[in-house]
């Protein structure tokens, strides 16, 4: 035997037999799982062997939903997240500025006005005095919202008179018609005119995202990109430098490429591999743009962005079952939630498939109807949400929405006692990647300082064991991973993450600084933290 680890407290995942004590592993694989005794007497002189007392070992965890790649190149960007004023950005901003070369591009992220004390949104001409020689394109917390400087409008040729992109929205000043400096769901205006990202670029983030990820306890990932970071991943993978797992989701208009290359849904390796695309039916909250079924309480005259109508998501999906491969489509408003399940419900229907036949997900699921509950149960379409948006989004949710809709926000436990199947994941690097604050948002429904007391609609909050399932077996299934992963199981791949303390012992509090204390990989241990931690490696 190759591994053990002993004198801990194992959850297995595992309904029958959820607890253990020890874990034996052999080629990369769980061989036995039991007490102390029985693995022990297995152990030869070549088994690594690690004492874990009052440690707590689960299976590997799996972000269900992250930008790998994205991730580790926004690490290099301006760092505008947490901000609580306009005047922090624009000093944070300033800073950058100054170490730029005069053309060069300066990208941030993460900015997010309703934390701000001026609570308004920002202009070009909140930046324009910063950088005269510099485009900046500063991004949104979510990821949909673009604030960018005069320069950054001229570069791309966006004056007023250029029309709105297709989906997307320019905002104007409403006196001069002008730019105003915030494009919304607007970012492929600007693509062609950055910076290119080089193969070598993207594996380079790559590795600093890996890096970051196994720190926090991760073994897997749901990453949704695009065809280059998918080959930066796959040279990384032939080169041996991948050590976490990464289930790529890709887009439907390079299914002609990927067939070109032979790839198809469930092809790569242990390491790498494809299956879902990722589809989009709206916004995001924070701009505005998620779409509604009734109008924004804030805006009467808003219900939000279709990205694509019914019938578009239905040709999307279409070419997505030709391939082969499964649709995770991102809905955040009850309204695309309802798209989103309709156009599934009819391509299933043209093609006369059991109701249950594919893995499809929706990303996010931030608000829905009691009468869409139905239609994820018949379709058996996983619901793939990201428990930490909760914790930044309650008060602007009840400020957008209205607290008597938000009845049915971020309602986790509605969805699972619908027989829901529940996926949790990050956003990353649109939110924080370490898992820990999602399952303690998960299990209180507040902030990691206690916000709001007592929990947010607290009836909707899971228990530890739900939580942890949402990032291990539920990941690994919809992955169609879930004969090698998602357990602690004989026969499954050795992936496990290991917690310095027992996070069912610990008052939830204490979780968000709880540290993981080794990640493992295969039978590896490919993190370990620092030494004179009180582990016993014989």
């Amino acid at each position: 035997m190759d591994l053990a680890l002993l004198s801990t407290r194992i959850f297995t995942g595992e309904p029958g037999r959820p607890w253990a004590e020890a874990v034996g592993v052999e080629q990369g694989k769980v061989k036995i799982v039991g007490n102390n005794q029985e693995v022990r007497v297995l152990c030869t002189p070549r088994t690594e062997v690690w004492e874990l007392p009052g440690r707590l070992v689960v299976p590997g965890l799996i972000d269900g939903h992250a930008h790998f790649c994205f991730f580790g190149q926004h690490l290099s960007m301006v760092d505008l997240k947490g901000l609580t004023s306009l005047e922090q950005c624009r000093e944070r901003i300033r800073i950058a500025v100054s170490q730029a070369l005069p053309g060069e591009w300066v990208v941030g992220r993460g900015w997010d006005q309703h934390k701000w004390r001026e609570k308004r949104e920002p202009t070009r001409k909140d930046l324009d005095d910063l950088a005269p020689r510099n485009p900046l394109m500063m991004i949104r917390a979510d990821g949909h919202t673009l604030w960018v400087n005069g320069l950054a409008l001229q570069a791309a040729g966006i004056t007023r008179h250029a029309p709105d992109p297709p989906i997307g929205k320019i905002e104007r000043d409403p006196k001069s018609g002008e730019p105003s400096g915030i494009l919304r769901e607007a970012v492929g205006l600007f693509r062609k005119y950055l910076p290119k990202t080089t193969k070598e670029d993207w594996k380079k983030a790559a590795l600093t995202a890996q890096a970051e990820a196994l720190k926090v306890g991760l073994t897997g990932v749901h990453s949704c990109e695009m065809l280059p970071q998918y080959e930066a991943l796959a040279e990384l993978d032939r080169e041996g430098r991948l050590k976490i797992r990464v289930y790529h989701l890709l887009r439907p208009h390079e299914i002609e490429e990927l067939l070109k290359k032979g790839v198809l849904p469930g092809s790569g390796t242990g390491r790498l591999w494809v299956g879902h695309m990722k589809l989009f039916a709206d916004g995001s909250l924070g701009s505005g743009t998620a779409l509604l079924h009734e109008p924004y309480v804030d805006d009467p005259s808003n219900r939000g962005l279709a990205v694509f109508p019914v019938e578009d998501l239905a040709e999307q999906i279409r070419l997505t079952y030709d391939w082969g491969g499964e649709v995770a489509i991102h809905a955040i408003g009850d309204r695309a939630v309802t798209h989103c399940l309709e156009a599934i419900s009819k391509v299933r229907a043209e093609r006369g498939m059991d109701g249950r036949a594919k893995r499809d997900r929706l990303e996010h699921v931030q608000l829905f109807r009691s009468e869409d509950l139905p239609g994820f149960g018949r379709l058996g379409v996983t619901a793939s949400v990201q428990p930490v948006f909760m914790t930044t989004d309650w008060r602007l949710a009840e400020e957008k929405w209205g607290k008597n809709r938000c009845r049915r926000a971020y309602a986790w436990k509605t969805l699972l006692e619908a027989g829901v199947p529940l996926q949790f994941g990050s956003d990353a690097p649109f939110d924080q990647i370490a898992p820990i604050f999602g399952l303690q948002a998960a299990v209180t429904r507040m902030t990691p300082a206690g916000e709001p007391r007592g929990g947010w609609f607290p009836e909707e909050g899971l228990s530890l064991a739900q939580a942890i399932t949402a990032f291990t077996t539920v990941p690994a299934w919809t992955a169609h991973r879930e004969s090698e992963l998602g357990t602690v199981s004989v026969g499954k791949r050795a992936d496990f993450t290991v917690f310095e303390k027992d996070l069912f012992e610990l008052p939830e509090r204490d979780w968000p600084s709880t540290a993981v204390e080794m990640t493992i990989i295969d039978g590896a241990v490919v993190y370990r933290r620092g030494r004179g931690n009180g582990i016993q490696d014989h």
